[in-house]
């Protein structure tokens, strides 16, 4: 995991297997706002276990956001997308898909399955910026994001779930 140190107020968890797309996302994400902490993750698993402050991720406070890449060995970021909006202690947190694929079907399942928005990979560092700009704006600038479900809160939907699913 890799966290970039800035004072902020919006922290954004971003999963994605490619260390350098993540390092060029990062970087472009910062160059817009100073405002943003970004924690990289390269693995479904490892951003759920992100999410729910397990094993490593301990002691860690709310993300904001998710940018998530769909095509990633292992679980994959459609799974990691269902299981995160199935989730009711993580379904509120906004979900932007950020994937090079641009295929229609890919488009229409992220979406069925909660995404909040989907941007197709810049194929520029100029166009990285842009696009990290356009993010930022939007949900920093323009968007009310819901307040972060209390962990004990969390916890207890979880069990009372578990109790109904088993």
């Amino acid at each position: 995991m890799n966290v970039t140190n800035h004072e902020c107020r919006f922290d954004i968890l971003l999963v994605d297997d490619s260390p350098a797309d993540a390092k060029i996302f990062q970087e472009s994400l910062l160059e817009v706002s100073a405002r943003v902490r970004v924690y990289w993750v390269a693995t479904g698993e490892e951003a759920l276990e992100f999410l729910h402050q397990q094993g490593r991720f301990r002691g860690m406070g709310p993300i904001k956001m998710v940018l998530l890449d769909l095509n990633m060995p292992g679980l994959d970021g459609t799974e990691t997308l269902r299981r995160i909006k199935m989730n009711p202690a993580l379904a509120r947190i906004p979900v932007v898909v950020f994937s090079s694929s641009r295929a229609s079907q890919e488009v229409d399942r992220a979406y069925s399955l909660g995404a909040n928005a989907f941007f197709s990979k810049p194929l520029s560092l100029e166009n990285y910026v842009q696009k990290a700009g356009i993010l930022v704006q939007h949900w920093l600038d323009y968007a009310e994001l819901p307040s972060p479900i209390e962990a004990r809160a969390a916890a207890n939907i979880e069990s009372i779930n578990d109790h109904f699913a088993s």
